[in-house]
């Protein structure tokens, strides 16, 4: 049989956007996926969390609406039928992949893949074990949570974010270990719906790779909903005892107990090396090496997505996305580089925090005192406002004298979509000058973004100095 051009283990966001990449550029793909296509991000974490902080978002706008003119008696969040409507989501996308992958003409194989060759994988499925040849593989096998050494954890057993999103009754105080995306979102989630939330990190800072201002704006609006986060908070044990869970922590030097109904892991994920660990592939700390253009050190194979171990890589789908499109370009024979220079990073909690590039500090160490900073609060923003979203603000940071874009931080609403303008803005390396030059609907949330550039050169228009 002749051999597959591509062989992708993992049909995750970088393995199933890898296939359809490949697919349309004609290439004969193999698509191995051991359980649904869409992986974590899909099935147990990107759409079905935001689907469901899409509930408890409108859930907390329908019982905080009064400014609106909106009154509901005897509201209720129904947590099962959420799940319900989360699930409906994930089962629409799941489906829609597939007919992708069938239309681009990808073979799926269903079953638990292991790499016995830079050609060669082998497939043990529900009908018997398959072997597939191929002239390259590409390695998308993901992560998995990562399980704290902490005394008592594994035995308490520990929500993940698989668990946490199939709950189907609230649990009325909930604690979480890390303030990371995973704690702070589902944090959100949580406490919007009614619980109360402890979450418990270790570092100085909750969302410890953003702007620190912002997230300090962040949180004091998450605070009045029910969430409250400590830092430098060690924990060192955990216990359950019937249905409470007791959480022992060090913070600035005392100890101190948390008791709640369920603990939820909030901490991060760890690269899944699962089907390649006697593929001799180079590792380090963080996952499998690999260089610009995703090659591992075994010729033949490459790798992307969440089981890589490049120190610039976050564990976000869509860095997965483009790490996949570099690996087939790359294989099908052009000449193409990852580039983590403008890598949009978002944070779904209300308000939203999404961030792309330099923090002033980062900037400020790269490139000394030809750095400016400054923000543009929503409080001056006529759509915030209209919205009753007031809180938080828009932060650009530049660098030289031209006054290039190498960073912009916001908190507040719709984040998630106002840091694409300055995703492009940096791809194109656009000074703060053209944010000015550029013409922004009125009102919009975009706004913001130039009352923030004209803030960094000192002519303020909205905003007082």
């Amino acid at each position: 049989m002749t051999p597959f051009d591509i062989a992708i283990l993992g049909g995750g966001p970088g393995g199933y956007v890898g296939a359809l990449h490949a697919g349309v550029r004609g290439a004969r793909v193999a698509l191995v996926e051991r359980d649904r296509v869409g992986g974590t991000c899909v099935t147990v974490g990107c759409i079905p969390s935001k689907a469901l902080l899409d509930s408890s978002h409108a859930y907390w706008l329908a019982t905080h609406g009064t400014e609106h003119g909106i009154h509901v008696d005897n509201p209720r969040f129904v947590l099962a039928e959420a799940v319900a409507r989360k699930q409906k989501v994930v089962d629409t996308l799941v489906s829609g992949v597939e007919q992708l992958l069938k239309l681009r003409k990808v073979e799926l194989i269903k079953g638990e893949g292991t790499v016995v060759s830079p050609t060669q994988l082998r497939v043990k499925a529900a009908d018997g074990e398959r072997t597939i040849d191929a002239m390259s593989v590409i390695v998308a096998t993901g992560s998995k949570v990562g399980m704290p050494p902490i005394n008592g954890l594994a035995e308490a057993k520990p929500l993940d974010n698989v668990g946490a999103l199939a709950l189907t009754e609230l649990p009325k105080r909930l604690i979480v270990i890390g303030g990371g995306v995973i704690g702070m979102e589902l944090g959100t989630f949580f406490a919007e719906i009614g619980s109360q939330v402890t979450v418990l990190e270790m570092l100085p800072q909750a969302l410890a790779f953003a702007e620190a201002e912002l997230v300090r704006i962040l949180l004091r609006a998450l605070e009045p909903k029910g969430l409250k986060v400590l830092t430098n908070a060690k924990v060192t044990e955990v216990n359950r005892s019937g249905t409470t869970v007791t959480v022992t922590a060090e913070i600035e030097g005392k100890v101190q107990t948390f008791e709640g109904d369920e603990v939820l892991l909030g901490a991060g994920r760890v690269a899944n090396y699962s089907g390649v660990e006697q593929a001799g592939l180079t590792t380090n700390k963080l996952g499998i090496t690999v260089d610009e253009h995703m090659r591992t050190n075994v010729k033949g194979v490459w790798a992307i997505g969440d089981c890589i171990g490049d120190p610039r890589s976050p564990k976000l789908a869509h860095v997965a996305f483009a790490q996949a499109e570099v690996a087939v370009d790359t294989i099908l024979g052009e000449d193409a580089v990852m580039n983590y220079d403008a890598v949009p990073n978002v944070v779904y909690t209300h308000p939203e925090l999404a961030s792309v590039g330099l923090t002033e500090a980062q900037a400020k160490e790269k490139y000394g005192d030809s750095v400016k900073a400054a923000r543009f609060p929503f409080a001056a923003s006529g759509r915030a406002l209209a919205l009753g979203e007031s809180a938080g603000a828009t932060k650009i940071v530049t660098a030289g004298k031209d006054g290039r874009v190498v960073g912009v931080h916001i908190a507040g609403p719709q984040a998630s979509e106002l840091i694409a303008e300055a995703t492009l803005a940096m791809r194109l390396e656009a000074t703060v000058e053209d944010l000015i030059a550029t013409i922004h609907a009125h009102p919009t949330l975009a706004e913001s973004l130039r009352g923030a550039a004209l803030s960094v050169i000192g002519k303020p228009i909205d905003t007082a100095r």
